[in-house]
């Protein structure tokens, strides 16, 4: 159901984007909605781009993290047991650690599907952060020198963002953090 809304919003936003221009597009002027078509060109641009940084960088190093606990039943499992054959077909082994004990991995797939989908719907809505200050720029809401002087307070904001949509994980918190400040 969460992929069918995530996939259904992706392939209705052309047709939600042209509802909002013709809604915006009569109480512009000229010049106004000369600078503002292209945003919303550039918005489903980034928008996919984040969603792909999400989908082919983050989430492989957020399951390497993740893969790197263990449960206690899984581990109980296997020292009781002592045998890997016994497993599920749907159980991953990752190798002997220093003490001997095997970690098996009993991953459900819409806990996998659930980090994913939040990654994509994070980084998305992150991409979107350049064509929006970009659109406030135009609009005369924000300068750069105004930008300059709260930078600070936006660093602090963006590590706080990024702890917030990563997991517990510091490289992906990083990468989080040096996309969206950049």
């Amino acid at each position: 159901f969460r992929i069918s809304m995530v996939f259904g919003f992706a392939l209705a936003f052309p047709v939600i984007a042209h509802q909002l221009w013709r809604f915006l597009a009569p109480g512009l002027y000229r010049s106004e909605k000369s600078a503002f078509l292209p945003f919303i060109i550039a918005s489903p641009f980034m928008f996919l781009l984040g969603a792909a940084f999400a989908h082919f960088i983050v989430t492989p190093l957020a399951m390497a993290f993740f893969l790197g606990f263990a449960d206690v039943s899984s581990i109980f499992a296997n020292l009781l047991s002592g045998a890997v054959d016994e497993l599920p077909a749907d159980a991953a082994v990752v190798p002997e650690t220093n003490e001997g004990v095997k970690i098996t991995f009993f991953g459900k797939v819409n806990e996998s599907l659930d980090i994913t989908l939040k990654f994509i719907m994070a980084f998305g809505l992150c991409f979107q952060l350049p064509v929006l200050l970009t659109l406030m720029g135009k609009a005369g809401l924000v300068s750069a020198k105004g930008l300059g002087s709260v930078r600070k307070y936006a660093m602090v904001a963006i590590l706080v963002l990024a702890a917030l949509v990563t997991p517990p994980d510091v490289i992906t918190q990083l990468i989080l953090f040096t996309v969206v400040y950049g």
